[in-house]
């Protein structure tokens, strides 16, 4: 499978809604690349695929305009997520301790198992965003900091775009309606996204890229 890194380090402060718009802006370019409309089975190896809506989403405190599944459920699952991580790691500045965090979005199916053993979870597509919380020192900088992190955002987000497209492994639809869980979540009315969680920890090193160059992707063939 493909196992995709994306890096991000501030190089400047990262407010509350820095934290949020650009880990949130980043999962939600991958989950529309990794989304299908509802998924209808007529009879075995037959399905039909629903509609899918979009929307444009303007971040607040950062210069930019991304696309997301039009989907509240989905999108309040998310932020739930990101609010939790970015709490953490601001607690954890707080209390001076580490700066840095990471937090990562998989793509998983489930392997059938023969009884007695359980169902086996398979990670396919991993995407890690670090972050680090650097405090600006003036309000010019914390101004020119948030341009460059808007710039450096669109190049993320573009870099997302052509990488997802390239993966070397994405689950089959299941030939019958009973194994969709296996590859899609079933929670979400409307939508069938692939089988995803959200992980998040602090880190005690920093993230040594810089904010230009801190994008790499890592190839594990499984």
């Amino acid at each position: 499978g493909l196992e995709a890194v994306v890096s991000t380090q501030s190089t400047g402060t990262l407010e509350s809604q820095h934290v949020k718009e650009v880990v949130s802006s980043l999962f939600h370019t991958i989950l529309l690349h990794r989304t299908f409309g509802k998924i209808s089975y007529k009879k075995e190896s037959t399905y039909s695929i629903g509609s899918l809506g979009f929307r444009d989403n303007d971040c607040s405190r950062i210069d930019f305009t991304y696309c997301s599944v039009n989907h509240p459920e989905l999108a309040n699952d998310i932020e739930k997520q990101v609010s939790q991580f970015h709490s953490e790691l601001r607690g954890s500045v707080n209390a001076g301790l580490t700066r840095n965090g990471t937090i990562a979005l998989e793509f998983y199916e489930k392997k059938k198992a023969r009884w007695p053993f359980a169902a086996e979870f398979f990670t396919w597509e991993r995407w890690e965003v670090k972050v680090e919380l650097v405090s600006a020192t003036s309000t010019a900088e914390q101004q020119r900091r948030q341009e460059v992190i808007g710039s450096e955002l669109a190049e993320k987000i573009f870099y997302v775009t052509q990488m997802i497209n390239k993966s070397d492994y994405v689950p089959k639809t299941p030939d019958i309606a009973n194994d969709i869980g296996n590859v899609y979540h079933t929670k979400y009315q409307d939508i069938h996204p692939y089988l995803f969680r959200i992980k998040h920890w602090l880190t005690d090193s920093p993230v040594n890229q810089s904010v230009g160059t801190s994008v790499r992707k890592l190839l594990n063939y499984t």
